[in-house]
């Protein structure tokens, strides 16, 4: 959908795994290994009908923060760390808490707002989520908010990130040979194809249908399930009497 709709013109992810460089551009980059410099890499800007600029032209970009495992509780107020994190939303999974105290002394620089993006930069880096509904909980320092700026929709530059034009560019600047980190100053320089805004609100249109849609077909399998362990135990108790 979305490649479609920034007219890119061919697959840039089946290229040669090598490159050949000069030592200049290694010194430039202050990068050695062999991911950094694959030639896919170098077609990103052309395979568009659009122009690209910087991801720090459109966003203000505010980290998150570590209160260490001390300070983790199984209940209160959320802890959102990248693995409570998918492009889908936040999820239950392994999920922390923080007590009030703390979240108040927090939340005037840590809690996320509507309409920002949430974004990975450590151990999975590049998960991007566009925030639907005010939540009570702050950011761990591997995720930060993306505040978005007039001219750009918020879904369509989550959406950018998420696509293989986003995640081939979090490949090539998310270093680390264990964990991998993302550097603040390597986000900024995500190149996101620059469509007039029309489109990009039909692009978004089109996410948040797929969004509701998914909610939806997730509650009606709740439902179901539910259905069935209601069948069974009425079964159980029918075997039983």
């Amino acid at each position: 959908m979305l490649l479609d709709e920034v007219g890119v013109k061919k697959d840039v992810s089946d290229y040669p795994a090598y490159s050949v460089v000069n030592f200049s551009e290694v010194k430039k980059a202050g990068r050695m290994d062999a991911e950094y410099f694959q030639n896919r890499f170098g077609e990103l800007i052309a395979v568009t009908d659009y122009p690209v600029k910087p991801l720090g032209e459109f966003v203000d970009i505010k980290k998150g923060f570590e209160p260490g495992s001390e300070a983790y509780e199984e209940s209160g107020k959320l802890f959102i760390r990248v693995s409570s994190l998918s492009k889908e939303g936040i999820t239950d999974k392994d999920q922390k808490y923080l007590n009030e105290k703390l979240f108040s002394e927090l939340k005037a620089n840590f809690q996320p707002k509507k309409g920002e993006i949430l974004l990975t930069k450590d151990a999975t880096p590049g998960i991007a989520y566009v925030l639907k509904e005010p939540i009570e909980g702050i950011i761990s320092g591997g995720v930060v908010r993306l505040k978005v700026k007039e001219g750009m929709d918020p879904e369509y530059l989550a959406l950018c990130i998420n696509s293989i034009f986003g995640q081939l560019q979090v490949d090539r600047y998310a270093g680390g040979s264990i964990i991998k980190h993302w550097k603040l100053e390597q986000i900024k320089k995500i190149f996101i194809p620059i469509v007039p805004l029309k489109i990009q609100q039909k692009i978004a249109e089109m996410v948040r249908e797929s969004h509701t849609a998914r909610a939806k077909a997730k509650q009606l399998l709740e439902i179901a399930k539910r259905g069935v362990e209601m069948a069974i135990e009425k079964d159980k108790k029918e075997a039983e009497q």
